[in-house]
């Protein structure tokens, strides 16, 4: 899809401006919580003090080609299950346009989300999904310390579930990075994550706006890290 191809090269810039920033935190283990085809990934993978790289993509097709991309990486771990605030399997609505297959609620009646129907050809995108399963992240890293790590999560509105799904884990993790919509389609409202967020003792430092501005990523610090 020639969209996708555009928005891949933007992309690219894009994350480059956040890797270059994440630098200077003195992270070494990335957890990507949406990896889609390894865009974010790709970024930080040439950050030499990263050395872990936890990386969590629930669609299958993406799944295939993330582990054929990344096979000879020993340090990039692939999870082919999506992450939310419990253990159970649920229902991805997927889209042509693959960065937008979502397991958030959709607003039929946004206009936001008509206009990207019309662009990317997802008529029918409400009958159009997988069952996945869902683990926690307090789960999956109950026995792994996170002390050094930068979480990242994009997830197309279901941000919330993924933290709702480390309420324990989130204590220990010094930065996160969330996106958000400037145009909402899902049934979701970011300032719920902002809330638990700043409820765990994070701030905000830094926004990374996308250079066509249809969102944002949020860069949030654990205030009793490093203070």
């Amino acid at each position: 899809m020639l969209i996708e191809k555009i928005l891949d090269i933007i992309s690219k810039f894009h994350h480059y401006k956040i890797s270059l920033y994440a630098k200077k935190l003195g992270c070494n283990t990335l957890i990507d919580v949406g990896c889609h085809k390894g865009e974010f990934l790709s970024s930080f993978l040439k950050i030499k003090i990263f050395k872990k790289f936890y990386c969590f993509e629930p669609q299958k097709e993406i799944y295939k080609n993330l582990k054929k991309k990344f096979k000879n990486n020993k340090k990039v771990r692939l999870y082919n299950y999506s992450l939310g605030e419990n253990e159970s399997k649920k229902k991805m609505y997927l889209s042509n346009l693959t960065s937008l297959s979502t397991m958030s609620k959709i607003n039929q009646k946004s206009d936001w989300f008509k206009i990207k129907n019309l662009i990317v050809g997802d008529k029918n995108r409400i009958n159009m999904y997988q069952i996945v399963n869902q683990k926690k992240i307090d789960t999956v890293f109950k026995n792994i310390s996170l002390k050094n790590s930068f979480l990242k999560i994009d997830v197309e509105g279901y941000e919330l579930n993924v933290l709702y799904g480390a309420k324990s884990k989130i204590k220990q993790i010094p930065f996160v990075i969330v996106e958000k919509h400037t145009f909402n389609q899902y049934y979701n409202n970011f300032s719920l994550v902002n809330d638990f967020l700043l409820k765990n003792n994070f701030k905000i430092i830094k926004n990374f706006y996308y250079p066509t501005l249809h969102y944002k990523d949020v860069l949030y610090k654990n205030k009793k890290k490093g203070e």
